[in-house]
């Protein structure tokens, strides 16, 4: 028996019978541009088309439907900071090109507020900043130790400061805590309410989507179809983690599993014993990635990393489905927040994102192809997909804005290991992150030497 696609919550109750699609490709369409995958990074790219060149005809072609992927699952985290560290672009891009980018990406988040606001796009946005909570002892260094990052880079408290656990309380009310990272850079979304509210939009501004209608091949010039072709004179991969599934994209980028479960809705008096009254974003400290936000109904949606990678870059619906590592999240929530103990949770979902070697995101334009990518987001994607796809809007434009010399142009990342190696090293990485939060729960010491190690594979 084959499982059907984990239904996100943020997905309850919409269509998806095949009256409620768009339209697929058959035969040739011809268009000035055309971008491949109909999530955030497609729809933010003709978006900005749409304003910085209005005479451009732009297509989506979809193979499924828009917001399939990451852009319609996530965990609704519209935040401002990358997956590379400030002392990392630093150090390769130099300290001048790393802030233009940060304070590009701090832009963004209100860049969206602005967008949705002015397209009628109601996503449920609340910017309330994010938390990240140290409760355990091993944990307040290293994030000590990321707070000092961003100060040394010339950012300040105002960007990214150190909370008491007194202040942290205030904000939420968790089992133990022993104080944590703000910042106010961070907003939540409902991701799907987005996704399919840009697409609407661009659509009125004279974008045409297609949907089942699955790239078999990308070309200079062409994007080739089961039943037919798009043929453009710039085409871009919009696909992100997808990418992995064609020939020529298995070792560019890795297709990582995030899972998430959500409670039901919760009473006023338990809302009233946690807090959480701006709905900040939460992370708790450990390595392991985890990440929650307080729904708009009133629900707490809580993710996390930790599913395995699956062999030859594979992508399946039936991943979406873990037992154990859904029945996992479902019990670090009722430890971080006992007040829920007796909650049910009532949805379980989750997806690939997509990991370049280097963990660092990319906009390309070839103007002698005209083949563009964009992605490498590492789950950061809801907001950073924004600021890619203006990039590369700029760069088609050819505006000649500063955008089209910053940081994310034109990086080559370099390609993964073949197989089995990627298997085993994936795999590897996640094991030991997994062992470090095991050891550091015990010793209540950071496992430094285990993280260097872990951190020398990925290097």
């Amino acid at each position: 028996m084959t499982l059907g696609r984990a239904l996100p919550l943020w997905q309850d109750g919409a269509r998806f019978d095949s009256s409620s699609r768009r339209s697929a490709v058959d035969g040739v369409v011809e268009s000035d541009v055309v971008i491949v995958g109909g999530g955030y990074t497609g729809l933010w790219t003709a978006f900005y088309l749409k304003q910085l060149a209005p005479q451009l005809s732009v297509s989506i072609v979809e193979s499924q439907f828009v917001g399939f992927g990451g852009s319609g699952r996530n965990g609704g985290w519209c935040s401002a900071f990358l997956p590379m560290s400030p002392s990392e672009m630093s150090a390769e891009h130099g300290s001048q090109a790393m802030r233009f980018l940060q304070d590009q990406m701090f832009a963004t988040v209100d860049e969206i507020a602005r967008v949705a606001q002015s397209n009628n796009i109601d996503c449920d946005f609340h910017k309330g900043g994010t938390i990240t909570s140290a409760s355990d002892p091993a944990h307040v260094e290293r994030l000590h130790h990321y707070i000092d990052d961003w100060h040394a880079a010339g950012f300040s408290d105002l960007d990214m400061t150190w909370e008491s656990a007194d202040q942290i309380s205030q904000r939420i009310r968790v089992s133990s805590t022993l104080g944590g990272m703000y910042s106010p850079h961070c907003a939540v979304v409902n991701p799907w309410k987005l996704v399919t509210g840009l697409a609407r939009t661009i659509e009125n501004l004279g974008v045409v989507i297609f949907e089942d209608s699955r790239a078999i091949t990308i070309e200079p010039r062409r994007v080739v179809m089961e039943r037919g072709e798009v043929r453009a004179k710039w085409v871009v991969n919009a696909l992100e983690s997808f990418t992995s599934q064609l020939p020529a994209g298995k070792r560019k980028i890795v297709p990582l599993y995030s899972l998430m479960v959500a409670t039901e809705p919760l009473s006023d008096s338990v809302w009233h014993s946690l807090g959480w009254n701006h709905r900040e974003t939460f992370a708790d400290g450990r390595n392991m990635v985890t990440y929650a936000q307080r729904t708009a109904d009133g629900r707490i949606a809580f993710g996390g990393r930790g599913a395995p990678y699956h062999f030859g870059s594979s992508i399946s619906d039936r991943y979406d489905r873990n037992k154990t590592i859904h029945g996992r999240l479902e019990k670090t929530v009722r430890e971080i927040f006992p007040q829920v103990a007796d909650a049910q949770f009532t949805h379980h979902w989750g997806g690939p994102v997509g990991a370049p070697r280097d963990w660092h995101a990319f906009a390309n334009v070839d103007s002698t192809t005209g083949l563009c990518a964009g992605g490498g987001y590492v789950g950061d994607g809801v907001a950073l997909s924004s600021l890619v796809g203006r990039t590369l809007a700029h760069q088609i434009a050819d505006t000649g804005d500063a955008l089209t010399r910053c940081a994310l142009v034109n990086h080559q990342s370099k390609q993964w290991e073949v197989e089995p190696l990627r298997w085993l090293g994936v795999n590897s990485l996640l094991a030991l992150t997994e062992y470090a939060d095991k050891a550091e729960r015990r010793t209540h010491r950071p496992m430094k030497r285990l993280l260097a190690l872990r951190d020398g594979l990925l290097g």
